[in-house]
């Protein structure tokens, strides 16, 4: 077995976040010892603001510089904020990847997308209770509950002594598919002794126990039940469980699914492959007919429950979506919680479906619409109870969710408890946990695929902020005008008072660059541009006290 024996000595280890701790999502953690580094998870994370950014994903610099001893990935679970960034680690080192089987399958879909040839990455699957060696470490996952099927723990034998990492859990003891968190397989290594428990933090503000799966079933068969006109039910697609127990309301009240919006889309298709959702063959409508079923027969699962521009749910409520137009009277089922710093985009979104005369339902309305796939408190607690380790590092949630978790550890008798975030190098050994210095850390913005550089966000956020002035300027091999500059500007005033602002800019320009500036020298572009830079900014920040992005053209004939 690669971890240490009971008799031999320990060795130390390093715990190093590169994402995940101190913020929610982006979940990326390094174990190292000297024989080699494992990660566990590699996820992405959103923008709150739109700048023309899909995802963010971790800063790998650390990764990258020790690429030779990167023994490979660990996947907890199938969400993007712990697969999703796998594309970008790996173009930089072809690792193994090991992770439950419908992990392994989502992630599949992103590879393809980004263009990987699958014969060349290793996915490997994992299967619960069962041990595997992966350089000095051994990795066996536990089965435990969540919004998405075959998540789990992981047992991790290191030389240090054992380390569970939680993942994603909550304590279900009868979902609907059967998956409840492996307790008795918790206890017992509990009992044989755990050196560090990591556990997720999200939900440490909420009191109590998160609820059964079963309980949205209930209330979402008797909010269709109750309706007449169209449904629509937007949800994390992700939850398998809830598209299957939706699928068995339809077929209960002879209705047809419609699947709007790309995640809806990937979901289905994913589980219905890994065997996991059990819907009829004629259950599902395609989007292109589903205007012409009748209204009383149609159930719409759509994505984008968080309000983004572009997504499904954002469509209808525009009246803008090619597929299907809502009416008066038909009914919106937000089975989803908002994430935090999304709930303006959310609410924007529900009031214009209220102004066309939908029927909003949410947690507001109907609490049991929505349970989360995070532990609660009493769920926390009872992990503890369970693993009782010698020490303790929150992960998974913002700076206040980790020092909460903290807090209701030390309380619940944990020995040495500690809070890291990311960048934070964590020294196990012995002896117990020591703070080892910080490595470079940060967030890579990506879209479509493709990494956007620091030089281009700060362009693009000095654009939203200041709007552009753009200068055009004729001139000859002397450097001097040939003709007036041509000043325009986008976003800076209205284009009326622009007329007369470009006109002085445009005179500012002149003057700067009239007679000698450069002295007897003929001027470079790079001068010229400088100093009508220089001169168009000093004019709109005299007019509108800001200062633009000045973007100057030097045309020579």
């Amino acid at each position: 077995m690669a971890s240490s024996s009971p008799n031999s000595p320990l060795r130390p280890i390093r715990i190093v976040p590169l994402g995940g701790l101190g913020e929610i999502g982006m979940n990326c953690l390094a174990i190292e010892s000297d024989e080699g580094i494992l990660l566990i998870d590699c996820g992405v994370t959103f923008p709150h603001s739109d700048i023309g950014i899909d995802v963010f994903h971790p800063d790998f610099s650390y990764i990258e510089s020790r690429r030779e001893r990167l023994l490979g990935v660990v996947l907890t679970h199938g969400h993007e904020d712990h697969i999703g960034a796998l594309p970008y680690l790996l173009r930089r080192a072809n690792v193994p990847v090991w992770g439950p089987e419908h992990a392994l399958t989502l992630a599949r879909e992103r590879l393809s997308e980004r263009g990987f040839d699958l014969r060349h990455t290793r996915l490997n699957a994992l299967v619960p209770r069962t041990r595997y060696g992966i350089g000095p470490f051994t990795v066996e996952p536990v089965r435990v509950a969540h919004s998405i099927p075959d998540a789990c723990a992981l047992i991790l034998g290191t030389p240090a002594g054992t380390i569970v990492h939680t993942g994603d859990f909550k304590l279900d003891d009868a979902p609907p598919d059967g998956e409840r968190t492996d307790v008795e397989r918790l206890a017992q290594v509990g009992r044989e002794g755990v050196r560090l428990l990591l556990s997720d933090s999200t939900n440490i503000d909420a009191q109590g126990c998160s609820g059964s799966e079963r309980t949205v079933g209930t209330a979402l068969d008797r909010l269709v039940a109750e309706s007449t006109g169209r449904v629509v039910v937007g949800l994390f697609s992700s939850n398998v469980q809830r598209l299957q127990m939706i699928g068995e309301i339809a077929r209960r009240y002879r209705r047809r699914i419609c699947l709007l919006g790309r995640s809806a889309n990937t979901h289905v298709r994913v589980a219905s492959q890994c065997d996991r959702l059990d819907w009829p063959s004629d259950l599902l409508v395609p989007s292109d007919g589903s205007q012409a079923v009748q209204r009383s027969g149609l159930l719409v699962i759509a994505s984008g429950t968080q309000g983004e521009p572009v997504a499904a749910l954002w469509r209808l409520s525009d009246r803008e979506h090619p597929a299907l137009s809502l009416d008066s009277g038909d009914r919106l089922l937000l089975s989803s919680r908002i994430i935090p710093g999304n709930e303006p985009s959310v609410f924007r979104m529900i009031g214009k479906f209220l102004r066309c005369g939908i029927d909003v339902r949410s947690r507001i309305t109907d609490p049991d619409i929505h349970v989360s796939g995070h532990a609660h408190r009493d769920e926390q607690m009872r992990m503890v109870e369970l693993i009782r380790p010698q020490s303790f590092i929150p992960v998974h949630g913002t700076l206040h969710h980790l020092y909460r978790h903290a807090g209701f550890a030390r309380q619940w008798g944990v020995p040495e408890v500690l809070v890291a975030e990311n960048g934070d190098v964590i020294e196990v050994d012995e002896t117990g946990l020591h703070r080892a210095g910080t490595v470079e850390v940060g967030k890579i913005a990506t879209f479509e695929g493709e990494e956007i550089s620091e030089d281009v966000l700060r362009e693009r956020e000095a654009l939203g902020r200041t709007g552009v002035a753009v200068v055009t300027l004729m001139v000859d091999s002397r450097g001097q005008l040939l003709a007036p500059p041509l000043v325009t500007t986008r976003g800076i005033l209205d284009e009326d008072e622009d007329v007369d602002l470009m006109r002085g800019a445009a005179l500012e320009v002149s003057q700067a660059l009239s007679g000698r500036p450069f002295g007897h020298e003929r001027p470079t572009d790079d001068q010229i541009v400088e100093a009508a830079q220089r001169a168009v900014r000093k004019r709109l920040d005299g007019v509108t006290g800001r200062r633009p992005v000045a973007v100057v053209h030097v045309v020579r004939p």
